[in-house]
C-alpha cells in the first residue's frame, strides 16, 4: 500500500510552524532526554524535523528514509545549519543498513502506521539496538480527526506494544505530550 507513504513533494508540512505546534520537539527532548555522546537513527527521518535538532544534542544521527528526495532535503537544511554529525541512509525495504548494537536509541515519528511489515522492521530495529538501548514511537492516535491519515491506517498502541514485545522489547512508558500523537519508549532486552 504504497498510497500511505507520505508524498515528498509535500515535505514543507513536515517542518512547518504549524506541525512545531502540534509536535513540540523539545516536549520529546525532555523526556527522552538525548545524551550528547549518544548515537542515534531517525527511521523514516524526512526532511529532517526531529533529525536536525536531534543532531544538536547527540554525538551522531543516522537519518534514514525510504525516499532520495527526503534525504536529499534532509541533507540540504542540515548544510545549512552546518550540522556535520548525521549520516544519510536510503532505506531498501525492511532492511536497515547498520552494523549490529550500533546506535544508542532509534526514533520513529509518525512512521509505524506507513509500515508493511511492521514486525521485520521491528527486528531490524532490535538488531542494530544496542544491549539496553531505546526505541521512542510516535505516531497518530487511534482517533478520528479531520487530518492526518485515516483510521484505517492507524496503529494501535496496544498493537504497537504487541509489535515491539513479540521482538525482544519491554514496554518502558507512555507520555501523553501531543494532543494527537501517542509518544511510547520501549527497551532493548
Amino acid at each position: 500500500m504504497d498510497n500511505k507513504i507520505f508524498s515528498a513533494s509535500n515535505w514543507k508540512k513536515l517542518v512547518s510552524e504549524e506541525r512545531e505546534q502540534r509536535q513540540n520537539r523539545e516536549f520529546f527532548f525532555k523526556i527522552a532526554d538525548p545524551g550528547k555522546y549518544e548515537i542515534w537513527a531517525d527511521i523514516g527521518c524526512g526532511p529532517g524535523f526531529f533529525t536536525l535538532p536531534l543532531a544538536q544534542k547527540v554525538t551522531k544521527v543516522f537519518a534514514i528514509d525510504i525516499s532520495n528526495e527526503m534525504l536529499g532535503i534532509c541533507k540540504r537544511r542540515a548544510e545549512e545549519q552546518q550540522l556535520e554529525n548525521i549520516e544519510y541512509i536510503k532505506s531498501e525495504g525492511v532492511v536497515i543498513s547498520l552494523e549490529d548494537n550500533s546506535v544508542d536509541d532509534v526514533l520513529l515519528v509518525n512512521v509505524f502506521h506507513e509500515l508493511q511489515e511492521r514486525s521485520k522492521v521491528v527486528k531490524e530495529l532490535n538488531r542494530i539496538l544496542k544491549l539496553n538501548g531505546h526505541a521512542f514511537i510516535i505516531d497518530w492516535k487511534y482517533e478520528k480527526m479531520d487530518f492526518g491519515p485515516p483510521l484505517e491506517h492507524r496503529v494501535t498502541i496496544q498493537e504497537v506494544t504487541r509489535d515491539l514485545a513479540t521482538n525482544g522489547f519491554t514496554f518502558v512508558q507512555s507520555w501523553d505530550i501531543y494532543e494527537i500523537d501517542y509518544v511510547l519508549e520501549f527497551k532493548k532486552m
